[in-house]
């Protein structure tokens, strides 16, 4: 399971009700009646169920094996019973051979043709009832039932459904994932500012080109701010000096490592991905920036008084890949490394969050149109000067 080893990826998740702020007989009761194997197979002929941390088989749950101090660890059991295509199709073409064999004659009629389809299909769907076409998959989960947030270790949005389904059904309560959107409302609530965010538009680095208002109208959501959060963030590593202070005065150092992915504000340039040491520097990147692409996706370093952490951000989607997090030196058994291991994934989430409340905080002020401003020139370079559009 990721989150007990190695390199962490995951999509977050926000409990929009109430669940246990420990896992108690309730709670406990709850997961143990959606196991795997307990939950039909679901109209795309899936089967879907919770297990433990250990093994795909690990379906009878208890409190000590899952739980380490706030946080509960389990998994996803996701299996797809789908026939194929091709072996569905040659049951049919068989049974179809066998009809004519029988008849003796050269062609079947239509009625002949589908009860042959039909017993292909009563053969093919038993081999799967009977595992023949299964595939196995599993993604670790780990729950703060402290700050009610939950993290999938799969970045998915297609198993992020079916994850969210599973969890509304075992707890009663909704999952809402923690995009760029939901993450900003819930800043800005905390942060007295809820309003903040109504009628906001996407920035960009330089002057839309001719005909790119007529393809961007009605095509964003508020998800747009994780890019400008990325391109804020170069900005803040490019052009100022000295770390970021975020909320509770510590210092945050950050740096652009090993990944950059570029994409059209406008839709209109494609794509660039940069891999190397220092991807920034590179006269491509810059270049990107000044024909109106923005970072969509970046590789971080992030040092605070916690420790070093490494990983890729996602901007749109506010999902993390490939997690690095501080290595302690001290010696502690190993219940409790993996106990820190999942308070440091915490730590990563709150970074994160802290420096994306640092720059909800420009965004939202009247001062953005000046800020905006230094940051087109910054991306331009020596080009000339050009019309910003703000929101």
């Amino acid at each position: 399971m990721a989150f007990i080893s190695g390199p962490v990826s995951y999509q977050r998740f926000y409990v929009t009700g109430s669940i246990p702020s420990e896992a108690d007989d309730k709670f406990m009761a709850a997961l143990n009646e959606k196991t795997f194997g307990k939950i039909a197979m679901l109209a795309d002929e899936t089967q879907v169920g919770w297990i433990g941390s250990r093994h795909l088989f690990e379906t009878e749950l208890e409190a000590d094996s899952i739980c380490s101090g706030r946080f509960v660890q389990l998994g996803m059991r996701l299996d797809k019973l789908k026939i194929p295509a091709n072996v569905l199709k040659a049951y049919i073409r068989m049974e179809e051979e066998t009809a004519l064999q029988a008849s003796g004659r050269e062609f079947l009629g239509r009625q002949e043709k589908r009860r042959a389809k039909d017993v292909a299909v009563l053969r093919a769907e038993q081999e799967a009832k009977d595992g023949r076409y299964r595939r196995i998959s599993s993604f670790p989960v780990l729950i703060d039932l402290e700050t009610s947030s939950v993290y999938l270790g799969n970045l998915g949005g297609a198993v992020g459904e079916k994850f969210m389904q599973l969890f509304a059904d075992t707890f009663g309560v909704a999952l809402e994932p923690a995009d760029p959107e939901r993450v900003a409302t819930r800043l800005l609530l905390a942060a007295n500012n809820s309003r903040a965010l109504e009628n906001l538009l996407p920035s960009h680095l330089i002057r839309p080109p001719e005909g790119a208002d007529a393809a961007l109208a009605g095509s964003f959501d508020m998800n747009f701010l994780g890019r400008e959060f990325l391109s804020w963030l170069w900005y803040q590593t490019d052009a100022e000096e000295g770390p970021l202070r975020v909320h509770g005065s510590d210092d945050v150092t950050v740096m652009i490592d090993r990944t950059i992915c570029l994409r059209c504000d406008f839709g209109l340039t494609g794509t660039d991905t940069i891999n190397a040491d220092g991807p920034t520097s590179l006269p491509e990147a810059k270049a990107a920036l000044s024909i109106g692409k923005q970072p969509v996706k970046m590789g971080l370093i992030l040092g605070c008084p916690v420790g070093e952490f490494r990983l890729t951000l996602d901007g749109p989607r506010m999902t993390v890949s490939s997690l690095v997090l501080p290595e302690d030196e001290a010696e502690q058994d190993a219940r409790a490394r993996i106990e820190q291991r999942f308070e440091l994934t915490a730590d990563a989430a709150d970074l994160l969050d802290a420096l994306f409340e640092l720059f909800l905080l420009k965004r939202t002020n009247k001062t953005w149109t000046g800020e905006l401003r230094k940051m087109s020139k910054w991306a331009v370079g020596d080009a000339p000067a050009l019309q910003l559009r703000t929101g």
